[in-house]
């Protein structure tokens, strides 16, 4: 007997699958087009062609994270080649080319300036490793930059302000980079990090409608507040949300002096 096959099956996936960070049951939320980039968003249409590779996103009904596991096979040559390669920041980051630097420089300076003599800060996830340079620069004790596609060489010691802006939503393993980020970390230090929440109304609205979800960009996994704090927890850390951007790990017995001062 023959068997019919279906032109339009689509590749077979998991309807759920484990959470990353808490280990709880997710399900499909969203099924998008391996191309969906920023620049559809920008220019409010498809601008790249679809290539037929659906990437799912899994939502965790315990803690909310959303991820998918597309990306998890994936070497870090991979994403060289096919995500962080040099058409990344001129045409789906070009804020990474030097506009992000100047801004988080800014909020740092902003905020946390007073004590800038005192700030010994590594930037986790680099990039260009313009950052560092700007807060140099601008006075502080000591800076470093650390970024696997660019800036490869692991600085020494450990610094009272670790930053990460816009890392955590790239990372296909959370735990890992909590590992890695965290190992930075002095006794007297804390993490300052970016990542835009995910919250219910995103999923509600659509996934695909959310600008911040485009996997081409690299965007893989998006967090919410108690998914964060699971992973503050799992390295006796506490989390602090300054808006739905911006947020921090830290020892809630020793607070660093650039967060006392806040």
């Amino acid at each position: 007997m023959q068997i019919s096959v279906n032109p339009y099956e689509l590749p077979a996936a998991p309807r759920d699958c484990e959470c990353k960070i808490c280990r709880g049951h997710s399900g499909i939320v969203a099924l998008i087009d391996a191309s969906q980039s920023s620049i559809d968003f920008r220019a409010g249409k498809k601008v790249d062609p679809y290539v037929g590779k659906p990437v799912y996103y899994y939502r965790c009904q315990a803690c909310g994270f959303t991820f998918t596991p597309y990306f998890d096979t994936w070497s870090v040559d991979d994403f060289a080649t096919h995500i962080y390669n040099a058409e990344y920041g001129p045409l789906y980051d070009p804020a990474y080319l030097g506009a992000r630097p100047r801004y988080n420089a800014n909020i740092i300076f902003n905020s946390f300036g007073k004590c800038r003599e005192n700030l010994r800060v590594l930037d986790y996830g680099s990039g260009l490793g313009m950052l560092a340079d700007l807060l140099r620069e601008g006075g502080c004790a000591r800076t470093a930059s650390f970024d696997p596609f660019t800036h490869v060489e692991r600085p020494e010691g450990v610094f009272n302000m670790v930053t990460s802006f816009e890392v955590f939503e790239h990372s296909t393993d959370p735990d890992t980079l909590m590992a890695d980020v965290t190992s930075f970390v002095a006794e007297d230090g804390a993490v300052l990090f970016s990542t835009v929440l995910c919250t219910q109304a995103h999923i509600d609205r659509g996934l695909q409608n959310w600008w911040y979800c485009t996997p081409r960009n690299g965007h893989v996994s998006f967090y919410t507040p108690e998914s964060l704090r699971i992973l503050a927890r799992r390295y006796g850390l506490a989390f602090h949300s300054f808006d739905d951007a911006y947020h921090a790990f830290y020892r809630p017995s020793r607070l660093p002096i650039w967060l006392n001062a806040v």
